[in-house]
C-alpha cells in the first residue's frame, strides 16, 4: 500500500470535474504539497481546495501542454516549491477529433513530455524518492470509439505508454510505479455536444453512434476520483484499471507476442 501522508503531489489538468474531485480527496489524505498545473487559473477553486486542509500547501502553476518550453518552465517552477515529486497525476484530456493536433498533443504528447520532465525528480537514482505516475486514459483507451477514432488512438497510446513504463525492469531501478485509470463515461463538459466534436459529425449515420454514447450509464466525477485514489494506494506498477459506474476493476490486457 502507498501511503500518501506527507507526499508532494503534482496534478496536471483542468480545475473542473474529475480533476477537482481527486484534488479534493487528496487534500484529506494529509499530503504535504499539492501543485496544480493547468492552462487557466481558477482562484475560486484554489481557495476551495486550500480550505479543505490548511496544513497542505496548494500552489498553482500555469502550463500549456502544447508547448514544450511552457512545460519545462512549469516543472522548473514546481521543483522550486518542492525538491522532489512523489505523485504525478496526468489528468488533462481533450475530446476534439476535428482538431487532431490538439487531441493527440494534449492527451498523449503532453502527457509523455510531462512524465519525462518530472522523472528526474521522482527517480530514486536521480533526485527523487520513487513514487507514482498516474495517467488518466478512457474506456476508449481499451475499446474502439467509432465516432472518435483520433481520441481513441491517443488514449490507446496513454495505455501503451503507461504499461511500458510500468514494466518491473523500470520500477526496480527508478522506484516509480506507473498506473493508468480508464474511466467510463463520466458526467462532465467533455461529453456535451458530441456530434460537434466528431470529425464524422456531418454524416447522418454518426447519429446512431452518438446516441449510443448518450444512452450509456454515466458516473460522477466523485466516483472516478474515489477509485483513482484507491488505485494509487494499491500501488501496482503497470496496472490498468477500468473505473466505471463507481467500480474499480483491474484489466488484464492480452500479450500476443513474447520475446
Amino acid at each position: 500500500m502507498f501511503d500518501l501522508n506527507g507526499k508532494n503531489v503534482v496534478y496536471v489538468g483542468a480545475f473542473s470535474g474529475i480533476g477537482y474531485q481527486v484534488a479534493k480527496m487528496l487534500m484529506k489524505k494529509k499530503i504535504s504539497h499539492l501543485i496544480v498545473m493547468s492552462r487557466m487559473e481558477n482562484m475560486e477553486m484554489l481557495q476551495k481546495l486550500q480550505s479543505e486542509n490548511t496544513s497542505v500547501k496548494v500552489t498553482y502553476i500555469q502550463v500549456n501542454l502544447m508547448d514544450h518550453s511552457s512545460m519545462e518552465h512549469a516543472v522548473k517552477q514546481a521543483t522550486g516549491v518542492v525538491s522532489n515529486i512523489d505523485v504525478l497525476i496526468n489528468g488533462a484530456g481533450v475530446l476534439a477529433d476535428k482538431d487532431m493536433e490538439t487531441t493527440v498533443g494534449v492527451n498523449l504528447m503532453g502527457m509523455m513530455t510531462m512524465v519525462m520532465l518530472c522523472m528526474p525528480y521522482m527517480d530514486k537514482q536521480q533526485m527523487g524518492h520513487g513514487g507514482i505516475v498516474m495517467n488518466i486514459a478512457s474506456v476508449y483507451g481499451l475499446e474502439p470509439a467509432p465516432a472518435f477514432p483520433v481520441y481513441a488512438a491517443a488514449k490507446h497510446g496513454v495505455v501503451g505508454f503507461t504499461r511500458s513504463m510500468g514494466d518491473q525492469q523500470h520500477h526496480q531501478h527508478t522506484g516509480v510505479a506507473f498506473i493508468v485509470v480508464c474511466p467510463g463515461l463520466t458526467t462532465s463538459e467533455t461529453i456535451l455536444n458530441l456530434r460537434e466534436k466528431s470529425m464524422w459529425g456531418q454524416q447522418s449515420y454518426v447519429d446512431e453512434m452518438i446516441e449510443t454514447m448518450n444512452k450509456a450509464k454515466q458516473q460522477t466525477p466523485e466516483e472516478v476520483a474515489m477509485n483513482m485514489v484507491k488505485a494509487m494506494e494499491i500501488n501496482k506498477t503497470g496496472a490498468v484499471y477500468l473505473a466505471n459506474v463507481g467500480q474499480l476493476k483491474e484489466v488484464m490486457p492480452t500479450n500476443y507476442w513474447h520475446m
